[in-house]
């Protein structure tokens, strides 16, 4: 079991982590918020301004040289190269060790506590926009001093004296000793971390870091017992193959064991698929090849790492589950009408009518057993940045502002780990039930955490194509691409061919039983298709080595081909079991997968429902009671939301000439009115007080009924409260218990002179604008 530390970080300042973008009209940047519309920090923000401050702590304690502390800042936050990745592995600096990962994984990014976040996320949305504010800004002209024309800017900023939590872990392989000094370097760290975020170096982000865990804070004695370190665990090795690569490999016709694996993203998962400029584009699923690493590691046995290579051991793509099973992509040759979004035509089996414009269906994914609709996976987009040391700002040698677009947290994959019956002793699929994964780019800190949860699938399930028949000699063959297929010609290169296509085909249903079979890529007729597929590229990268590998290229998934079939006959059998083997090279990794003569491939219309989009009913939670972890924050939340609505209504109130407010001073000079301004500082006073305060200063007045009325406005216990039109509905503004009666009490001062400023601003404007008028 991992050791866990508890981070609580207090905003002692207004804070911002910016988004990347803003809202015209309103504010030029943003402040990135999660799916509950509540603001955060990414855990490698504070991943990030944490390191350095260890840094720091470790260059004191080796007295500015590289010593064992500055190795266990290495080890807690993994090796950082000063140089390119790629110009480090050619130049005669690269380091002759493997980058050794990082040790502290964090499980989610910082956000409220679990009890105010709920409370949050089911308020008023009043709340929820009282946690951020805009603050203007302008920028300087560096030779005259003065303000920038055209340069007034306004950021939009959240709200301090809240606390922001997580939790990390250390590897459970530290010993006692090991982990002491990796608690004291992070607690020492913490100490000296004073900001965090945008604008830190200008007075935003002021914070204080807590760690909790065994041993922390650490006492003077085991500070001053520890100062000469040991040394952190050794880099692991490089990686290896496996034992048990010559372990015999069971009969090709052996049955399949096949377990589904239910995956729960519960942060975002980045799978790079390809990077355009500094955005870094994640796929809509995650392969096989991303998936196998885990399940190797939890199977542990040398026969596992075998059966993978020989094609024994599958793990296919984990795409979204479709009732009940990993969703298949939508084939190439299916299209949508433009003008009828639910009319769709299927180009392998009818012709384009000539007067209809149809569009191809680029993303998304059908059920395996067909029916249902097409579902599509969400997106989450952040950005981020790498910091300079030097500059303190982000360098484009160092990658500078990037964006990643990931799945989106909450999303529900499927995939399958088939393996050859007698590979595995039986229960194996226990051992990935109920599992924490981390999986994909970035996963020590935002992305890459999932639940997983497996269970054997029932033969009576679904496999291989549902209502196929034997195909006979003068026959079609047509092939849907569930995933990538990699394919090789005869000289061993990467094909695109369908020639070489049919070649591996005709391979994988000869092992599967059906010999003899020969297939010919179909010519289409004119007006149709028989074929549409295009090429993917994967680029292909050892994490342990961190080195590129070759790059695949293939068949992409989608793809659809179709093959008249000379002579032979493929039976049934033959077809469940190229199904669930796969064809062509790495098919442990997911690669390969493919249906042969599925109903959806012979429909002229298939026929795919509308479904709406899942919204997830959003959380309630009680009122936080005073005892309540983020009872302060959520006091300084709905302070700033009834001060919001204050100003709103006293502006709409203001806007009514005939209101009670104004109606009682309409005979008054504005000499008069305005040194109504002088109560203005005396409004949370006691009644009597303000009282004799008002006796004073409208001793000479000749109006009594001006008189009743400011007294009956200021003085009497439930106003302003009490006034028609003026505030209401405030409880659902209140996010604790004793907020309504508090608040009430604490801002009535502050409602007074919103109210009475507004209305005496309201009848200067009347009176000098209808004189204009009148002129």
């Amino acid at each position: 079991m991992s050791h866990r530390i508890e981070f609580a970080l207090h905003m002692l300042s207004d804070w911002r982590v910016g988004d990347g973008t803003g809202r015209h009209g309103l504010h030029g940047s943003s402040v990135l918020r999660d799916g509950d519309g509540l603001p955060f920090i990414p855990a490698k923000t504070l991943n990030g301004v944490l390191r350095d401050a260890c840094e720091i702590v470790a260059r004191a304690l080796d007295s500015g040289q590289q010593g064992v502390w500055s190795t266990w800042v290495d080890y807690v936050f993994g090796h950082q190269s000063a140089l390119p990745l790629a110009e480090a592995a050619r130049s005669s600096a690269a380091p002759t060790a493997y980058p050794r990962p990082a040790a502290l994984t964090y499980r989610s990014p910082l956000r409220f506590p679990g009890r105010l976040r709920q409370v949050l996320a089911g308020a008023d949305p009043r709340c929820r926009e009282a946690l951020t504010f805009s603050k203007p800004g302008v920028a300087l002209d560096p030779r005259t001093g003065a303000a920038r024309e055209d340069a007034l800017r306004f950021d939009e900023m959240a709200r301090g004296g809240v606390t922001l939590n997580t939790v990390a872990e250390l590897p459970d392989a530290l010993d006692g000793d090991q982990l002491a000094c990796a608690g004291i370097l992070l607690w020492a760290g913490s100490r000296l971390l004073e900001g965090i975020g945008g604008k830190r170096r200008r007075g935003s982000g002021r914070c204080r870091l807590e760690l909790s865990a065994a041993g922390m804070p650490p006492s003077e004695e085991s500070l001053r017992h520890w100062a000469g370190a040991p040394a952190p665990p050794p880099a692991p090795p490089a990686p290896t193959a496996p034992p048990g690569l010559g372990a015999s490999a069971p009969e090709p016709g052996a049955g399949w064991e096949r377990a589904l694996l239910r995956i729960r993203l519960d942060m975002p998962v980045l799978v790079h698929d390809r990077t355009t400029g500094n955005l870094v584009q994640g796929r809509d699923h995650v392969p096989g090849w991303a998936l196998l690493p885990e399940v190797l590691k939890r199977l542990g046995s040398a026969a596992a790492h075998a059966a993978a290579r020989t094609g024994d051991l599958i793990v296919t793509p984990a795409t979204p589950l479709i009732g009940g099973l990993p969703g298949c992509r939508v084939p190439r040759v299916v299209e949508r009408s433009k003008d009828n979004p639910g009319a769709y035509l299927n180009r392998m089996t009818r012709q384009r009518p000539p007067d209809e414009a149809y569009e191809r269906i680029n993303t998304g994914y059908v059920a395996a057993a067909g029916g249902g609709g097409i579902e599509t996976a969400a997106f989450t987009l952040r950005s981020h940045n790498s910091i300079d040391d030097e500059a303190q700002r982000p360098t484009e040698d160092l990658g500078g502002v990037y964006s990643y677009q990931a799945l989106a947290a909450g999303t529900v994959l499927g995939a399958e780990v088939r393996v050859r019956v007698g590979v595995l002793p039986a229960g194996w699929h226990t051992r990935l039930d109920g599992e924490e994964w981390r999986i994909g780019r970035s996963r020590k800190d935002d992305y890459g955490l999932i639940s997983v949860d497996a269970g054997l699938l029932d033969e009576a399930l679904p496999d291989g194509a549902p209502g196929a028949e034997p195909i006979e000699a003068g026959g079609k063959l047509r092939v849907w691409l569930l995933s990538d297929v990699l394919i090789r010609d005869e000289r061993l290169n990467p094909s695109d061919a369908p020639d070489d296509f049919a070649r591996v085909l005709q391979e994988a249903l000869a092992v599967a039983g059906a010999d003899g079979v020969r297939l010919t890529p179909t010519v289409p007729e004119p007006g149709s298709i028989e074929a549409s597929y295009e090429m993917a590229r994967t680029d292909s990268w050892h994490s342990g080595w961190r080195l590129p590998r070759p790059v695949l290229i293939g068949f992409a998934a989608g793809g659809c081909l179709s093959f008249d079939v000379e002579a032979g006959r493929i039976g049934v059998d033959a077809v469940a079991a190229v199904e669930t083997s796969g064809i062509g090279e790495r098919r442990g990794e997911g690669f390969g997968q493919i249906r042969l003569n599925d109903r959806l491939l012979w429909e002229p219309s298939p026929v795919f429902a509308a479904r709406p989009i899942p919204r997830p009913p959003a959380p309630v939670g009680d009122k936080l009671p005073p005892s309540a972890p983020g009872y302060a924050a959520a006091r300084i939340v709905e302070r700033e939301a009834w001060r919001a609505e204050i100003r709103r209504c006293a502006e709409a109130y203001a806007a009514d000439p005939g209101n009670a407010v104004l109606a009682p001073l309409l005979g008054l000079t504005f000499t008069r009115l305005n040194t109504l301004r002088r109560l203005f500082d005396h409004l949370d006073e006691p009644p009597e007080r303000l009282d004799r305060r008002i006796e004073s200063l409208t001793r000479r007045w000749k109006e009594p009924k001006a008189v009743e009325g400011l007294r009956g406005l200021l003085t009497e216990p439930g106003s302003p409260w009490n006034l028609d039109g003026f505030i209401g509905g405030t409880e659902n503004l209140c996010l604790t218990i004793d907020g309504h009666p508090d608040l009430r009490e604490e801002l009535r001062g502050e409602a007074l002179r919103a109210l009475l400023s507004a209305c005496l601003s309201a009848r200067t404007r009347s009176e000098i604008y209808g004189a204009e008028a009148s002129r």
